[in-house]
């Protein structure tokens, strides 16, 4: 199953909107209720020189800022049973990630939680953090 493919699929299953970019990314912006919706990308990509591909699903929570207190983001890590807290391009984000040839129909399920878990914790700690519901 493709990444295009499986991403649709799931947007439908959630309810969600799918949103395609090219063939390696896509988003589902994921229903939380309350009004609240968040974000989520489907990327492709490699890992290492000898080309292994992994699936990374990320949520964007807010920028990040030297003040803010890490310690915080590594004790709700605990908590997480697909995914973490990561800094990239100077965002705090949410990622799981997964080798690309996990993402098949018999584990939609197991990846759908994944992508429902990063769209919780995003948003959760983006309203936390900014009380907004950006991203």
């Amino acid at each position: 199953m493709n990444l295009v493919d499986f991403m649709r699929d799931v947007s439908e299953d959630l309810e969600g909107q799918f949103s395609e970019y090219d063939e390696n990314t896509s988003v589902i912006v994921v229903p939380l209720g309350k009004g609240r919706f968040q974000a989520v990308q489907g990327k492709v990509q490699e890992v290492d020189i000898q080309g292994t591909k992994t699936i990374s699903f990320v949520s964007k929570v807010c920028p990040f800022y030297r003040q803010m207190d890490l310690v915080d983001f590594m004790e709700e890590n605990k908590k997480m049973l697909f995914s973490r807290f990561i800094v990239e391009d100077n965002f705090i984000k949410v990622e799981a990630s997964v080798f690309l040839e996990f993402v098949s129909e018999q584990n939609k399920e197991y990846l759908q939680n994944a992508i429902c878990e990063v769209a919780e914790v995003a948003d959760k700690w983006e309203h936390k953090l900014t009380g907004l519901d950006v991203f």
